[in-house]
C-alpha cells in the first residue's frame, strides 16, 4: 500500500481495562486480555508514529485512559492527542495531572442527564458521582486553555434531552473553555438495531484504511471498530510501524476487501451484513469521511434519520 500520512488517523490504547461495561461496548466479552501497555512500548509507539510524520488522534481504544497510571507522561509524548473519558475517575488529583500536561482537548462522556437513562447507557456508572466530578473539574479548569467537551449521546433513549438541558445542568455559560457536543451512539458491539443505536450498511469509516490502532499488547489493527483484534496487521513489539502498514498482510486484506470477501475479514463482515457492498455507496461514505470535522458532523446528522 502506498503510504499517505494525511489519510491516516492513529489511536493508541494505553489500557484495555475499564471501570464500566457500557451497553454499546464489546468490552464485557472482549476476546483479548484486559491489560495496560508497558511503558517502553508507549515510548516505541511515540518514536514510530511521529517518525512517520503521523499525529495521534486519541489516547484510547477500548479502555478508560484515565486508569493508566502514567497518563500525564503519555500526554507529554503525544501532546497533539485528545482524551475521551467516562469521567468517573476524573478526581481533583487526576484533573491536576491533566491540567499540568499539554493536553488540548478532553471529552467527558456524560451521554444523558436523566438519572434513569444514564445507567442504561453507561452500565455500572454512578450518575450523581459523574455530575459532581464533572462540575468540580469545570471549576478546576476554568480559564485554562484545555478544551472541554461534554458529550450528549443521540439515541432513542435520549430523544427528549437537548443540548440546552446539558448546558443548564453544568452551568456552561460561565466556562468559556467548555461546550456540549452531540454524537450518535456507535454500534461497536454488534451491527443491529437497538435502543442505543441503529444498524448501518457498509464500512462505517468510509474506506478500508483510515485508521491505525495500536492495542495495549502492541498488536496493530486497521480499524477502530476491530475491538477484538480480528483483523490485525502486525505487532509493534516485533515490527516497525512502517513494516506493518507497508507489509503483505495489509495488501492481502485490502484485496479481500475490494472483492468483498468477508470470510477473511470478519469485522468487516459484521459491518456489511445488512448490505452496502456497492463500491459507489462506499465512495460516498469516503467523501463524507474526508470532510473537515464540523462539516462531517453536520452531514452525519442530516443523513442520520434513525432517531427522529
Amino acid at each position: 500500500m502506498r503510504f499517505n500520512p494525511r489519510r491516516i488517523k492513529v489511536g493508541l490504547e494505553l489500557t484495555s481495562k475499564c471501570n464500566l461495561r457500557c451497553g454499546m461496548c464489546p468490552l464485557p466479552v472482549l476476546r483479548r486480555p484486559y491489560e495496560d501497555m508497558e511503558w517502553p512500548l508507549v515510548e516505541k509507539a511515540e518514536r514510530e508514529i511521529h517518525g512517520l510524520g503521523l499525529k495521534l488522534k486519541w489516547l484510547h481504544e477500548m479502555g478508560e485512559p484515565l486508569l493508566y497510571s502514567r497518563i500525564d507522561d503519555a500526554i507529554r509524548l503525544f501532546p497533539e492527542a485528545s482524551l475521551s473519558t467516562n469521567g468517573l475517575v476524573l478526581t481533583e488529583e487526576v484533573g491536576a495531572k491533566l491540567l499540568a500536561s499539554p493536553l488540548k482537548r478532553i471529552r467527558i462522556c456524560v451521554d444523558s442527564i436523566n438519572p434513569e437513562v444514564y445507567p442504561q447507557l453507561r452500565t455500572g456508572g454512578d450518575f450523581e458521582k459523574l455530575v459532581d466530578l464533572t462540575r468540580k473539574f469545570l471549576v478546576q479548569a476554568k480559564g485554562h486553555p484545555l478544551r472541554i467537551e461534554i458529550q450528549k449521546m443521540r439515541s432513542r433513549l435520549t430523544l427528549d434531552e437537548t443540548v440546552d438541558d446539558f448546558k443548564r445542568v453544568f452551568d456552561l455559560k460561565q466556562y468559556r473553555n467548555a461546550r456540549v457536543i452531540e454524537k450518535t451512539c456507535e454500534a461497536l458491539d454488534v451491527n443491529e438495531e437497538t435502543d442505543l443505536h441503529g444498524k448501518f450498511y457498509g464500512c462505517v469509516q468510509g474506506a478500508f484504511f483510515t485508521w491505525v490502532v495500536v492495542f495495549a499488547d502492541g498488536r496493530v489493527t486497521h480499524c477502530c471498530y476491530d475491538a477484538h483484534g480480528d483483523q490485525v496487521m502486525g505487532d509493534l513489539k516485533t515490527e516497525s510501524l512502517r513494516e506493518i502498514i507497508e507489509g503483505d498482510r495489509l495488501v492481502q486484506m485490502q484485496a479481500a476487501f475490494e472483492a468483498r470477501d468477508f470470510a477473511q475479514l470478519p469485522r468487516c463482515g459484521e459491518c456489511f451484513k445488512h448490505g452496502g457492498e456497492s463500491h459507489a455507496f462506499n465512495d460516498v461514505l469516503t467523501r463524507v469521511q474526508n470532510l473537515p470535522g464540523v462539516a462531517k458532523d453536520v452531514v452525519r446528522k442530516v443523513i442520520d434519520v434513525r432517531y427522529r
